[in-house]
């Protein structure tokens, strides 16, 4: 990334290889659910509520790691390149922390039983089996995103692409050859899609690490070896904890909260809002990538002195985002039944999904701002204020809101729950602008240690 040239299509070309990265787990999660689908129904539908829950976990290690990007690009832009390896490593022993602490969570399985059935085969036991092996992934999958933090934040993500590029096609042999016993792989069938993300994981996990260790380049970075000190750990997990605990947040909202609150209007409504929120990660996904290059590049400006190149940056990545977003959604809006007609021809689902498009249409302007937005801020060590905005907002218009929407307003039907959305991300969009335009984060210091 060229920092003295902090234009539109220098942004664009530094953020293509974060954006493949983002479609790189699309394409993963499309790949699962189709092998786990031709296994049954029961099978497909048994994935999705523990995958929902180690992704809140992942999520929160996503948004705290995301830190390490700031740091390592404000260290990176002062000139203080060993610090960039230092804080590379602390991301490391956070990541491992992490999925450590996770596989606490291991009994939590006997609660997917409990709701729906123990019996070997039931829905409840592929629920089991499927969070149990899933959390063992949850320490590679990190550790591999502490790593690529590193190098979003010296401005090189090409390597975590091929990285990426890896783990999908080693995922998709691996799972494919354990479900179905092919490629001289034994046949565990449904458990075989777990231990494949795991594996698929692992190795690319330790790939890294080689890479990280023992490329030449790196090595006046201080990644070779495990620093002695851990005297940084407390700044990062001050910074990095609210950051965490919003992008945990954010995920509960919309994968559990919203997703329950529509449940109450029957499945045909909750198979539309799955149908919506497939086309919102769509638009979302490519606009994280450039969100994800404006933590290296706002961090970068403030650590060589630069705040007024870093509102250029926000300013370009917004722009960006905007046009690609609203763009997307205008297109959703005018191609809704044909773009709904690829995931279901039931009427009544198509219906539903087809009148609530409106709502992911005019917020796609709204959440532009929300993702730019917010990542700036990151990049400028600001995350305890936007974390607090976060769990108000859902607290508020999500929590209060959804109840008093399925009490007195559940006649309306699930519309009423796709407004609340909508105000949701619209509140998070303006309110982060305000913050950033306020100019407060600039008081913040994160090469303080």
């Amino acid at each position: 990334m060229n920092r003295s040239q902090p234009g539109i299509y220098a942004m664009l070309r530094a953020s293509t290889p974060v954006i493949l990265l983002n479609l790189t787990f699309v394409a993963m999660q499309a790949t699962d659910a189709w092998m786990i689908g031709k296994l049954g129904n029961r099978q497909l539908a048994a994935i999705t509520p523990p995958s929902m829950g180690i992704f809140v976990i992942i999520s929160f290690g996503y948004a705290f790691l995301g830190m390490v990007t700031a740091l390592v690009g404000q260290h990176f832009g002062a000139g203080n390149r060993s610090k960039c390896g230092y804080y590379g490593w602390l991301g490391i022993y956070s990541a491992l922390g992490i999925g450590l602490v996770s596989l606490l969570l291991w009994p939590c399985a006997s609660l997917f039983e409990f709701f729906a059935g123990s019996e070997q085969g039931s829905l409840g036991n592929l629920q089991g089996r499927y969070f149990k092996v899933g959390l063992l992934s949850v320490a590679p999958v990190l550790i591999t995103n502490a790593i690529a933090s590193f190098y979003f934040g010296i401005g090189r993500p090409l390597p975590i692409l091929l990285a990426s590029l890896l783990g999908l096609l080693l995922n998709a042999f691996i799972s494919y050859g354990l479900i179905f016993g092919t490629f001289f792989l034994p046949e565990w069938g449904f458990d075989g899609a777990a231990w494949g993300t795991f594996f698929s994981a692992a190795i690319e996990c330790l790939a890294l690490i080689l890479l990280y260790t023992r490329t030449p380049s790196n090595s006046k970075m201080g990644t070779r070896y495990p620093p002695s000190s851990l005297h940084g750990m407390s700044q990062l997990w001050k910074v990095g904890l609210p950051s965490g605990i919003q992008g945990a947040v954010d995920v509960l909202s919309w994968g559990v909260l919203i997703s329950s609150l529509i449940a109450c209007y029957g499945e045909e409504a909750l198979a539309a809002g799955t149908i919506l929120m497939r086309c919102m990660q769509c638009t979302f996904l490519p606009a994280e990538g450039v969100a994800t290059v404006t933590v290296a590049l706002v961090a970068q400006d403030i650590g060589i002195g630069k705040p007024a190149q870093a509102l250029i940056h926000a300013r370009n990545a917004l722009r960006i985002n905007s046009v690609f977003m609203v763009t997307a959604g205008l297109l959703f809006f005018i191609f809704r039944h044909e773009l709904i007609a690829i995931f279901t021809d039931d009427p009544q689902v198509t219906a539903l999904a087809a009148s609530a498009m409106i709502f992911i249409t005019i917020a796609q302007w709204f959440d532009a701002m929300n993702v730019t937005y917010l990542h700036a801020l990151q990049g400028a060590g600001d995350t305890k204020w936007s974390s607090i905005v976060n769990i108000t907002l859902s607290a508020v218009i999500l929590g209060v809101g959804g109840f008093l929407a399925i009490t007195f307003f559940k006649e309306q039907g699930a519309n009423v729950i796709w407004l609340l959305a909508f105000f949701y991300i619209a509140m998070q969009g303006i309110l982060f602008r305000l913050r950033w335009n306020s100019g407060r984060w600039r008081q913040i210091n994160l090469n303080a240690t």
